[in-house]
């Protein structure tokens, strides 16, 4: 009898000194599926023992190109809270479109909340040219026609929620139907939603990922929160992160987090979420290592 007690005591201890690793949830891009993060849902796994990973299968292939941003977060925010593994938060990282529907999860809800956010060639600032790369001259075009054709109100298309002209901020202000006001950049006009700078503020750590060969993510600065000039037709002068309107009036939070320390910028050289898993494993996966 005495025997046996002891085994469930060691049981028991082992059982209490295992860690307990913070959940982690992870978002595909456009057009894409889950099965895209499978190899990073293998290295999570691999690092950190018995941690939970919820990749989230939803939104595959072609759902993710032709439903509106609304109801693809919509649709975010219900699965997650449907998971009870996921009440006393979770870590959030998502690639591509998957990288700003991660970061505006935390902005608009945070509940339940996240802790560390991870956010690989997303779209934060918005896109100027469509997301593209089978016809030649095509993404020009449609920069060039995007808001004529009053893309912003396109209501079958995922990328017309962040289209951003950049010739007219007045414009863009004025037509954007989702991620001027998810950006809080209709600020300048009094309209500023104080919930989503504090949701952002609470987060520990806020990294962000930028391709230096994006083809994809037109300008690949957008996942910088960082944008063409306002007015600059040659599409070639990005304004600096703390010249922006966003930064210095911090309708993000982002100059509470950047000052804090808590706002990490890097890179890779390579295509859209074309990146080495070594580079990954060093810089992405640190990311994780955290309890409850």
């Amino acid at each position: 009898m005495r025997g046996v007690l002891f085994l469930l005591l060691v049981v028991a201890t082992r059982a209490v000194s295992l860690p307990s690793w913070r959940p982690v949830v992870l978002m595909h891009g456009m057009n894409g599926d889950s099965s895209e993060l499978n190899k990073n849902v293998d290295a999570l796994k691999k690092a950190y023992p018995g941690i939970y990973v919820h990749n989230l299968n939803i939104l595959q292939k072609s759902k993710s190109l032709f439903a509106s941003m609304e109801s693809q977060m919509k649709l975010i925010v219900e699965t997650i809270r449907a998971d009870p593994k996921l009440k006393d938060g979770f870590n959030f990282y998502g690639e591509s479109q998957g990288a700003l529907e991660a970061r505006i999860y935390v902005t608009k809800t945070n509940n339940p909340p996240v802790h560390n956010l991870v956010a690989l060639c997303g779209p934060q600032a918005g896109v100027g040219e469509c997301p593209t790369v089978e016809w030649p001259g095509v993404r020009q075009i449609c920069a060039d026609v995007g808001s004529t054709l009053d893309i912003y109100a396109w209501p079958f298309c995922s990328f017309c929620g962040f289209w951003k002209d950049n010739r007219n901020e007045d414009e863009y202000e004025k037509h954007s139907k989702w991620l001027a006001e998810a950006n809080n950049e209709q600020g300048q006009h009094g309209e500023i939603n104080e919930t989503y700078i504090k949701n952002m503020e609470s987060l520990n750590k806020y990294m962000v990922t930028r391709a230096m060969q994006d083809e994809i993510v037109q300008p690949s600065w957008s996942a910088f929160h960082q944008y063409w000039k306002w007015g600059d037709a040659s599409r070639s002068d990005i304004v600096d992160l703390t010249e922006t309107e966003g930064y210095k009036n911090n309708w993000l939070g982002l100059k509470t987090l950047n000052e804090r320390g808590d706002f990490i910028r890097n890179e890779f050289n390579g295509s859209h979420t074309r990146y080495n898993m070594t580079w990954w494993l060093e810089h992405i996966l640190p990311m994780f290592n955290n309890t409850l």
